[in-house]
């Protein structure tokens, strides 16, 4: 029987201004497996808000990387060294959450049946 790997969701909460900065990074890491979520309205405390307006201008991304668990470690030392480079005053926060699943090619995963009845249905409404 094939070893599971267990994974991690890790949420990444930045300053869209430093957005590309963190691609960056994480290319020069090799680390791929990521999504963005862009313009996203964050309050931090009751003085550091960015809500998108004239009062409190700016807004964050969510940076949604999947990591194994057994490279998490390593992960978080570059990214608090990477948060390190940066100015103070840049917000920059992370979330792990346990992952039950990953499945990075649904269509070839031999372990989820297809439902044959409404297959059929989806390709002759297709049609």
């Amino acid at each position: 029987m094939a070893e599971t790997t267990s994974y991690k969701m890790v949420m990444v909460y930045i300053n869209e201004s430093h957005k590309r900065k963190l691609e960056e990074f994480l290319e020069k890491i090799h680390f791929s497996l990521y999504t963005v979520q862009n313009k996203v309205e964050s309050v931090w405390s009751e003085k550091i808000k960015h809500k998108n307006n004239n009062i409190w201008p700016g807004t964050d991304c969510i940076f949604v990387l999947t990591v194994p668990e057994k490279r998490l470690d390593v992960l978080l030392e570059k990214l608090k060294t990477f948060r390190s480079s940066m100015d103070y005053q840049i917000i920059m926060s992370i979330g792990i959450i346990p992952l039950e699943r990953v499945i990075p090619d649904l269509l070839n995963d031999d372990t989820i049946k297809i439902d044959e009845e409404l297959l059929k249905e989806l390709k002759k409404n297709k049609k």
